[in-house]
């Protein structure tokens, strides 16, 4: 026997959905006049209210209480989250503009300000855009006068006492947040890492770490044809992962510079300098299809990078139409706050490309300047540790286990600031290079000594000036403090203590502290971890560097400067390259001659799209955080690769996964459940401002089109006896493997391959195998929520390797002999690209580190046309790049499937075994020599194939300029002999 409950939760999806009603919503299974269940609008004891009115989690429970839900309303029961005895009366209503979440009400004014018009015909191509495109993120305000970085925790106006937190490596300091290695993980999905997690605070979140998938997340639509696929579950992926940096910033270079765009700068009263790129792509030729890609740049607003399909318009497809009512209503759609008559064409100069790309590839940095001090047995200030004159062995071996010990004078690569011509900043320094990022070590026993300076100026005012410094530890120096430092650039401290030094056994333990401005970064400390002296911590202590810095740029102070830096360049780039107002056309003609305007159209709303958007559609939703168990307001974003959610307003991604992981998804009275990699389950909702189920329809649609998954069907099962069959048989994982034909299951709908979500409200992903065997042999009456097989029968799988550790709740992480080449990563790709532009071209990659970017304002308007006509001659090169680019991705990382992560079966083969046990380590470099100097002869190949195709450009349009001057010559002698003709006819 089988039924579906299709039909009931069709009728609730407007009653759980539109958050104008108030009702409460039931439990699934219960009723109204179930005797024993507690009433949902209850009133509060004077405990519950104490805490309601000094916890933030109180609060965010009360609003989502006042729409007449309780967190039992969230969960099913048995799903494993701790219940709350905070329940309140329905009497408030929550406007569909204002989620619940966990921010403060002068947030929630924030909300309604900036959001998109039609989030579903704007397709984004990062994550920064879809904060951008929904507000979200700090405001620059403007530099405050109050010390920052280590000075803060010395600052009298400075009122945090700090977290209270300390080992014997670290000690709690005012205005610093201190990371130990207990740091839990918050995750949004519920697993069985969240299943018996206890109920926690929400200031308590403070110091807690993202997923590894979340702090990956970077890019939603690639365009840059580079395969970075991989499809093993977030447990099987590296943990210790670069956090990207704005790399949609390669947006511009990669779909822009190449074709034929069009620039529009302005100054706006309120928004101030404006720039808006905008090109015309054509997607499909067959179908006609096409889209319109815009980058708009706002002053202190982060980059908005979208493309809206060409059908959404209101001119037919096909028709041609003028640039500037083109561009308005492209504007309307995606940021209609801008007022467009501000707005005009630039002039048509490579100098406009140049500065736009140096504007939007800011943010990027590949180079780094980290300090690093002894602290001897004893000592913990920053004065006793700048006047250690001579290293340790044990120092000495950290420093050769970090990086490469150089010879500064005649270096060439990264220098840091340090003298390479006269020995003035010592005679060697440490430099490491990794993954495409440059390291360069200000070590203070490196740097010049002054016996007579008890301060020791000339290591601080290097060492002082770096934003990340590691604070090397000897048994029995004393636990360090970030206040025993003055220092405004100083805001994160690596503390890395030695046991059993200068041994085989030789062992460190870290602690880190950062100040409270900069946000969270990973990879997380592990807790009580003590590292050997192994490549997997040499990558994890300089990824946790690269990490730091580029958190302290997303810091108030940093991120406040670059703003400031990037509104003078767009002034700069408004006031002299904007170009002649147009010809409007009617309007123009009627205002000259007839003293009046025509009136202009009214706009049309856009149309709906049929084409699949490879970028990502946005939708406002409710997540549940199984790890707080609390509700958070976020903006989802489903691309055709991803699906991301962001938190509001911070902007933070706390959610990522591929579309490919995406097994299902579930409708119910809770919510939209979604099942992806092992069957862990997302639950949301969305909002509707319409009390419909409009919004919901939407998302499903789009699963539907970008992932494999399909929505889940209840079945209920009965039997007479417990000692009957249930007739199927099924894996640790809900897989479904073998049914009996014409018995009780097979009679249901159930199917070889059908996969098992949930059963009886418990979500299979938090069962033992053990307890879902259990579950059964007891039950008479089962309820599954199945999903159906794929066309193929084959189960669908979010994780491609059948036999995922994952599936037993083990994160068993691949040694990295036993790690498969990884496909080409954005930072190697931008690394290889340098060599394809000359390195003192405007064009070239942009400048690495903070002090680097600089740029030159010249308001000179009268030498617009000598610099476009010095640097014209590089512009086939910037023409040229991407085809190349594309070619050089192609030959050296072919993809391939499983290209992540080797599988289990694979890596425990005994020919593996035997392979990795016979072959030696020289044997290994030997190898690597071979593979590194095969790789540098395939450069140069291309290299000097890049050349002989730019010299081919460069004469191809030499000889169109050539035709051109040929065709003008033509056609003024044909005009030239008209005109004798016309004055030969008079006489």
């Amino acid at each position: 026997m089988s039924s579906t409950t299709s039909s009931v939760r069709s009728a609730n999806r407007t009653r759980s959905l539109c958050h104008h009603l108030h009702q409460p919503l039931l439990i699934s299974g219960s009723s109204p006049s179930s005797s024993g269940s507690p009433p949902v609008g209850g009133s509060m004891d004077e405990g519950s209210s104490a805490s309601t009115s000094s916890s933030a989690t109180a609060r965010a429970l009360d609003m989502f209480n006042r729409r007449g839900n309780t967190a039992a309303d969230v969960l099913p029961p048995g799903a494993g989250v701790p219940s709350t005895s905070a329940v309140s009366s329905t009497s408030g209503v929550i406007s569909a503009d204002q989620p619940s979440s966990t921010n403060s009400d002068n947030d929630m004014e924030l909300f309604n300000e900036w959001k998109p018009p039609y989030p579903r015909l704007t397709a984004y191509q990062d994550c920064l855009s879809v904060a951008a495109g929904w507000g979200l993120g700090a405001h620059p305000n403007g530099l405050d006068d109050k010390p920052t970085g280590a000075s803060q925790a010395q600052s009298p106006s400075e009122d945090d006492s700090g977290d209270g937190k300390c080992n014997e490596l670290l000690a709690s300091c005012p205005a610093f947040r201190n990371e130990l290695g207990w740091e839990p993980t918050r995750r949004l999905a519920l697993s069985r890492h969240t299943f018996d997690m206890a109920h926690t605070d929400a200031h308590e979140c403070e110091t807690w770490m993202r997923e590894h998938s979340a702090s990956e997340a970077g890019i939603l639509e690639d365009v840059s044809n580079v395969y970075l696929g991989g499809r093993l579950c977030a447990a099987r992926q590296p943990k210790t992962v670069i956090e990207p940096q704005d790399i949609g910033s390669y947006y511009y270079r990669h779909c822009f510079i190449s074709k034929n765009h069009i620039e529009y700068l302005g100054m706006d009263d309120i928004l101030g300098p404006i720039s808006v790129s905008m090109v015309r792509e054509i997607v499909d030729r067959k179908e006609s299809y096409s889209i319109y890609r815009m980058i708009i740049r706002i002053s202190d607003q982060k980059t908005i990078r979208v493309a809206i399909p060409e059908e959404a318009l209101s001119t037919p497809e096909g028709t041609d139409r003028a640039t500037r009512p083109l561009m308005r209503e492209l504007l309307e759609i995606v940021c209609p706050k801008i007022s467009f008559g501000t707005l005009r064409p630039s002039i048509q100069s490579p100098r406009v490309e140049e500065l736009i790309m140096k504007i939007d590839e800011q943010p990027i940095y590949t180079r780094y300047k980290v300090g690093i001090m002894l602290c001897k047995n004893g000592q913990s200030t920053e004065e006793q540790m700048y006047n250690n004159e001579e290293s340790t062995p044990s120092f000495d071996e950290f420093l050769d286990f970090l990086g490469q010990k150089v010879t500064l004078k005649g270096f060439e690569q990264y220098k840091g600031g340090l003298d390479t011509r006269g020995d003035t900043t010592g005679t060697h320094s440490i430099y490491s290079e990794y993954q495409a990022h440059e390291i360069m070590f200000h070590v203070s026993t490196l740097l010049p000594f002054t016996p007579s300076n008890r301060q020791q100026l000339s290591r601080k005012r290097h060492i002082g000036n770096d934003m990340v410094t590691i604070v090397f530890q000897e048994p029995g120096a004393l636990p360090f403090s970030p206040i025993t430092v003055r220092s405004h650039f100083q805001h994160v401290f690596i503390i890395v203590r030695v046991h059993n030094e200068c041994s085989e056994n030789v062992t460190y333990s870290v602690a880190v502290s950062r100040s409270k401005d900069v946000p969270p970064f990973g990879p997380p400390v592990p807790k009580g971890a003590c590292f050997s002296k192994c490549a997997e911590f040499h990558d994890w202590l300089l990824t946790k560097i690269i990490n730091a810095e580029n958190a302290v740029h997303r810091s108030k102070k940093f991120a406040t400067m670059a703003a400031r830096t990037r509104r003078e360049a767009l002034r700069d780039l408004v006031e002299n390259y904007v170009g002649p107002h147009q010809n409007e056309g009617a309007s123009k003609i009627a205002s000259r001659f007839l003293g009046g305007s025509v009136k202009r159209k009214e706009r049309h709303n856009p149309k709906p799209t049929n084409h699949v958007l490879r970028g990502a559609l946005t939708w406002l939703v409710d997540v549940h955080d199984y790890s707080t168990n609390q509700r958070v307001s976020c903006v989802l974003g489903v691309a055709q690769d991803w699906i991301v959610l962001l938190e509001r307003p911070s902007g933070t991604v706390l959610f990522s996964t591929p579309t490919h992981s995406i097994i299902g998804w579930a409708n119910s009275d809770t919510g939209l459940k979604l099942y992806y990699d092992h069957g862990d389950q997302l639950l949301l909702r969305c909002y509707s401002e319409t009390c419909t189920d409009s919004e919901l329809n939407e998302l499903i649609r789009r699963l539907e089109n970008v992932t494999k998954g399909d929505e889940a069907k209840e079945v209920v099962l009965r039997r007479l006896k417990t000692t009957d069959n249930w007739g199927f048989h099924v894996q640790d994982e809900g897989v479904v493997t073998d049914v009996d034909m014409y018995q009780l299951a097979w009679k249901a709908g159930i199917r070889q391959g059908s996969r098992i979500v949930e059963m009886d409200s418990m979500p299979i992903s938090t069962l033992s195998f053990d307890k879902i065997c259990d579950q059964l042999a007891v039950s008479e009456c089962v309820r599954l929520l199945m999903i159906s097989p794929s066309s193929d029968g084959s189960p669908r799988r979010g994780c491609e390797d059948p036999n995922c550790p994952a599936v037993k709740g083990i994160e068993q992480m691949l040694t990295p002999d036993a790690f498969a080449k990884q496909p080409i990563t954005y930072h190697e790709m931008f690394r290889q690209k340098k060599l394809e532009y000359p390195t003192n071209s405007a064009s070239s990659s942009p400048a690495s580190s903070f002090d680097e970017r600089t740029f030159s304002f010249n308001a000179n308007k009268k030498s617009t046309e000598q610099r476009a006509n010095n640097i014209s001659n590089n512009r086939p090169n910037v023409l040229s790049s991407a085809s190349v680019h594309d070619n050089m991705c192609t030959l050296l990382n072919p993809p391939k499937c499983l290209n992540r992560a080797q599988s289990d079966e694979q890596l425990r083969s005994p020919l593996m075994d035997e392979l990795n046990r016979k072959a030696p380590l020289s044997a290994r470099e030997s190898t690597n020599e071979r593979e590194s100097s095969e790789l540098v002869r395939i450069q140069t190949h291309l290299e000097r194939t890049v050349q002989e195709k730019r010299a081919l450009e460069m004469l191809a349009q030499q000889l169109r300029k050539q035709l051109i001057q040929e065709r003008q010559a033509h056609d003024n002698t044909k005009r030239e002999m008209e005109r004798l003709k016309k004055l030969h006819e008079k006489k």
